[in-house]
């Protein structure tokens, strides 16, 4: 009877012992589980947090569909002037004929301008500053003429005639101030000449098919939309004043390069 109470005993002390570790095994094994569903950067954030989402530009679709509301155009280029009806401010009586012959001499402009975009196109407000001059001594007299110019415009550009500005022509019309300085020999002559209107007609031809890749590289990095090669006529008219030189000219041709952002 005795060991038949021992043997119960061991019997009752094994089953205890394979339930202990049975149970200690399941609370091992969901402990891992635990550990590797839990994430180990803790997130902070809270229903009031801000996320900031960046959308790409879509360089994909045409100019004209993913085009801003407006933008800023630069623009570096020259035209070459022929002021065949300017008389000399040092002696009022020699002709520009007389002191360059029919010789034109470019001026180099620099503009930028305000872009704002508009269904048949674009309208922009440009503010230019030119420089340029001549020298001719065959006469026997060293002569020289300098002009700096100062220019407010509007200009008006079709754009969006296709889905690329691959042509856009366009007109712009301003009002100048221009600089003269005029030396004959030892003598200096300056003056200014206010109000002078001028107009202009040209065609931008679009570059960025010369290399596509870049030109996305450009509009995601640096905002960049479109790079053109302007060609374009100017003309001159003369001042108002009868007593100011007459600066006119005829249309006269220039070319430059012009930058979108």
């Amino acid at each position: 009877m005795v060991m038949k109470k021992m043997n119960l005993r061991l019997n009752a002390y094994k089953r205890l012992s394979a339930t202990l570790v049975c149970l200690l095994t399941t609370l091992i094994v969901g402990l891992a589980d635990g550990a590797e569903e839990s994430p180990t950067v803790a997130d902070y954030r809270t229903s009031n947090d801000l996320v900031e989402l960046h959308y790409p530009i879509e360089i994909n679709a045409s100019y004209r569909e993913h085009r801003e509301t407006s933008g800023i155009m630069f623009s570096l280029g020259y035209e070459n002037i022929l002021l065949d009806r300017y008389v000399s401010i040092v002696d009022f009586t020699t002709a520009y004929q007389d002191m360059f012959g029919k010789t034109e001499f470019p001026v180099y402009e620099m503009n930028i301008s305000y872009k704002d975009n508009i269904s048949i196109g674009a309208l922009t407000a440009n503010l230019g500053f030119g420089y340029g001059s001549i020298s001719d001594g065959s006469t026997g007299v060293a002569r020289s003429l300098a002009l700096t110019k100062y220019t407010v415009s509007g200009s008006y550009i079709m754009d969006t005639l296709f889905e690329e500005p691959y042509v856009a022509p366009y007109v712009s019309a301003g009002i100048m101030r221009l600089s003269l300085e005029e030396k004959a020999a030892s003598k200096t002559e300056k003056g200014n000449i206010d109000g002078l209107y001028f107009y202009q007609v040209g065609l931008l031809f679009q570059l960025n098919w010369l290399d596509s890749s870049i030109t996305n590289k450009n509009v995601t990095d640096y905002g960049l939309e479109n790079t053109y090669l302007d060609v374009f006529l100017s003309k001159y008219e003369p001042s108002s004043d009868v007593n100011d030189p007459n600066t006119s000219t005829d249309y006269s041709v220039g070319a430059g390069l012009r930058l979108e952002f």
